[in-house]
């Protein structure tokens, strides 16, 4: 018997997943951003500027749980909210000067984790490692990455 057919593949993405909800809680709790909030902060950094639906299918979250971690970092100075021209009733979300202020140091912290995950690949390993995980991804519903590969 193969040692994939005895063990899961939800086991190690479940152990790195609390492994690095453990070391950027830790790290991003002295800016005032908990776990909840970081990958929006991030998603923002990446895109700014954009609304409450995008942010949430980008971060393949619920809609309550965006909101929630908008009003965190709202209150925490890092976005700001502004009515969106074309529809009335929906907002656009922006940083402020004090999250570009802080976007090095922030981006930092999440790719100090990833290096230390991804450290003991060599590129071949490394290469292989992301056209598996797309691989898995594209055969999931809801892929929202398509458009990044594209680039």
């Amino acid at each position: 018997m193969k040692l994939y057919e005895t063990e899961g593949i939800g086991r190690y993405i479940g152990y790195f997943h609390r492994l690095g909800a453990t070391y950027l809680t830790k790290e991003y709790e002295k800016y005032g951003i908990g776990v909840g909030q970081y990958q929006f902060l991030i998603l923002l950094y990446l895109k700014d500027g954009i609304s409450h639906d995008e942010l949430t299918e980008k971060a393949a979250i619920d809609k309550a749980n965006t909101t929630r971690a908008v009003k965190k970092l709202e209150a925490e100075g890092y976005v700001r909210l502004e009515i969106n021209d074309s529809d009335k009733r929906k907002f656009k979300i922006y940083l402020t000067d004090k999250a570009l202020k802080m976007k090095d140091e922030l981006l930092k912290i999440s790719f100090d984790w990833e290096q230390h995950l991804l450290e003991p690949l060599n590129s071949d390993e490394l290469d292989s490692l992301f056209f598996l995980l797309r691989k898995i991804a594209r055969n999931q519903p809801g892929y929202f990455f398509k458009e990044e590969e594209n680039k």
